[in-house]
């Protein structure tokens, strides 16, 4: 594309997905170059560039109104940008605080914990549908058997049978985490 012009503004605005793809096709280049100056990380930049056409597409009956469409996209890449990286500093001096006030074991005692969790929320996730909804409504969020009943249109008895091979299938796949199972949830 040599030149963006009015009439591939007003093409875009309608939602016509050949020409976005030509704008895009068009900058992603040089915007991704942008980002990647300050980022010094190809993959974030390339994130950020995607995020921003993104953002264009779904607003795009607006784009008219910005003025310089080329301006735009590069302000706004520039700013992702500089967002992307202020808040990256963030968590890196939060994590740094967290680190620094917490005693070794503490956070030894914390990795375990999210270790299991993690452990915990994977087997529930393998769970079949009906159990796994079962499961979470009774467990997670401590509904008692009547409410889940009447909530899925299903027998109490269906509950305990689904509760009870849920259970039975958590433990099978858990093995020794199991015991954690009501501890951390």
């Amino acid at each position: 594309m040599k030149q963006l012009t009015e009439e591939h503004i007003q093409q875009i605005t309608k939602g016509n997905e050949r020409v976005f793809k030509i704008v895009f096709d068009s900058y992603y280049p040089r915007l991704v170059g942008l980002a990647s100056k300050y980022l010094n990380n190809q993959m974030e930049a390339e994130d950020i560039v995607t995020d921003v056409f993104r953002k264009v597409w779904e607003k795009r009956q607006y784009i008219s109104e910005v003025g310089s469409f080329d301006s735009f996209l590069y302000t706004s890449v520039r700013n992702r940008t500089f967002n992307y990286i202020r808040n990256q500093s963030r968590k890196e001096n939060h994590h740094q605080a967290i680190l620094n006030d917490m005693p070794y074991e503490a956070f030894e005692e914390t990795a375990f914990e999210e270790n299991i969790h993690h452990k915990l929320y994977q087997a529930i996730e393998q769970l079949p549908p009906q159990g796994r909804k079962i499961f979470e409504l009774s467990v997670l969020y401590g509904w008692k058997e009547k409410q889940i009943a009447e909530d899925l249109n299903i027998s109490i008895n269906t509950i305990k049978t689904h509760k009870k091979r849920t259970l039975k299938d958590l433990r099978e796949r858990l093995g020794k985490y199991y015991i954690f199972l009501f501890f951390y949830l």
